[in-house]
């Protein structure tokens, strides 16, 4: 199995967060089976690293994943109230059991969040723009799937394989840090 695709981008800003800790974009599709396999790859770096590394989740919803987008908007709206990464972490372990809006607004209801906002929110579209918005920065930086990482300048597509991922993010956080 080939390892994955690396290449130089000019990755959005902050490369640190305010406590000198490495900022690593996590670009997903809430649907995508393959990001599973990421989450677990995260949880190792996360024992590895501690501190020195800040997960961000980056919505890329993809066309191939038809309910990406409400997936993605029920994450900002649970992370509007304060549980966004719980209800990323849950909604990815699930995947294969949410077949559509009303099981994402369910995870919220178990999760303890408020519900019927999380449903409003899908039907306002509150939050419609915002994961456009990232789902742009993603494809303008080069992201083409998920999962995709982003640290320090350096475009990880793991899309196909994450043979190698965790040796190439380690190599540049630990490169950032020096």
């Amino acid at each position: 199995m080939p390892a994955v695709s690396l290449s130089e981008v000019d990755s959005p800003s902050p490369r640190r967060d305010d406590d000198g800790a490495v900022v690593l974009d996590w670009w997903v599709d809430l649907c995508c089976p393959d990001v599973l396999e990421s989450a677990e790859l995260l949880d190792e770096l996360r024992d590895e690293l501690g501190d020195r590394l800040v997960v961000r989740l980056r919505h890329l919803p993809l066309v191939s994943h038809v309910w990406a987008v409400a997936a993605a908007q029920c994450q900002v709206e649970a992370a509007a109230q304060g549980r966004g990464e719980e209800f990323a972490a849950h909604a990815i372990a699930q995947m294969e059991t949410l077949e559509g809006p009303g099981d994402y607004v369910e995870l919220a209801e178990h999760l303890g969040l408020d519900s019927d906002e999380v449903a409003l929110a899908l039907f306002d579209g509150r939050h419609a723009a915002a994961v456009k918005a990232e789902h742009d920065e993603g494809r303008a930086l080069g992201v083409t799937g998920t999962p995709t990482f982003v640290v320090d300048g350096l475009l990880v597509d793991a899309g196909d394989t994450l043979v190698g991922a965790k040796d190439a993010v380690l190599t540049r956080v630990r490169r950032a840090l020096a």
